[in-house]
């Protein structure tokens, strides 16, 4: 890699908000590895200012930094260097609103990925196109997504990814409001969980299953889910505990607390 390349990507590494007074020389660096056994320079060049590309409030300089390392991806013929920034360029494009030009990369980013084996970064964009069609209401969509995120993690054998995938698709049918369709994928991300070491994590998925059943009036049903939880948080997240308390002490349960994906916003149960 070039000297100044490396210092280039130190730099936008050590302080994101660096790129803000660099953008066009980064610009510059990454067109200016348009060469034989050079383009590798390019495109880790723009994969390593794609975290940072949102402090530089402009689209289109990421619309010409995507051009860039895509096209330097793309006549090195590296379909793992072009699906990183695919899904670079996507992320910013979706964090800063713009669903249309995220959507499309991300869709050019799961072709490549599936095209050439490459599962890992399929699961990565998957989850996102997950998140950003369930975001927009596009709900079928995100199933789609979801649902492939399933067989994927299926196929790999990861039971706790499993169990996070199918968290998702109930999710997602609760919000097109289906519960009992929900329960469904819920109880099966129960039954991949049972005897793993992520109470919390399975705690939270035992906080939806109750919660399904509880708006399907199955109260009794439900309570028995989230005594469950709470046996399992004990010791673990007291904040959690508590909230489940909340939920088996009142004739009303509230979900306030919880939120309608699988991670919530702090990272915990709650």
């Amino acid at each position: 890699m070039s000297e100044h390349v490396l210092e280039l990507i130190e730099a936008v590494s050590h302080e994101p908000r660096w790129l803000v007074g660099h953008h066009a020389e980064v610009l510059a660096a990454v067109l200016s590895c348009d060469r034989d056994g050079s383009r590798g320079n390019g495109t880790r060049l723009a994969s390593a200012v794609w975290p940072a590309a949102g402090q530089v409030r402009d689209p289109r300089w990421w619309q010409e930094l995507a051009e860039a390392g895509e096209a330097l991806a793309i006549a090195d013929r590296d379909p793992a260097a072009l699906v990183d920034l695919l899904h670079g360029c996507a992320m910013t494009f979706a964090a800063h609103g713009d669903r249309l030009r995220a959507e499309e990369r991300w869709v050019r980013a799961l072709a490549v990925a599936r095209r050439d084996g490459l599962t890992d970064r399929a699961q990565a964009v998957l989850s996102a196109l997950g998140a950003l069609y369930r975001g927009w209401g596009r709900l079928s969509k995100a199933l789609d997504a979801y649902l492939g995120l399933v067989d994927l993690r299926q196929a790999a054998g990861d039971p706790a990814g499993t169990a996070d995938a199918l968290v998702e698709v109930g999710a997602t049918m609760h919000a097109a409001g289906r519960p009992r369709s929900a329960e469904e994928y819920f109880d099966r991300a129960d039954d991949l969980l049972a005897g793993g070491d992520a109470p919390a994590t399975h705690a939270r998925v035992l906080v939806w299953c109750g919660r399904t059943r509880w708006e399907q009036g199955q109260h009794g049903a439900a309570r028995r889910r989230w005594s469950r939880a709470l046996a399992m948080l004990v010791d673990v997240d007291e904040e959690a505990a508590n909230r489940v308390r909340e939920l088996l002490a009142t004739e009303s349960p509230v979900f306030r607390y919880w939120a309608n994906t699988s991670s919530s916003p702090s990272g915990g149960v709650g």
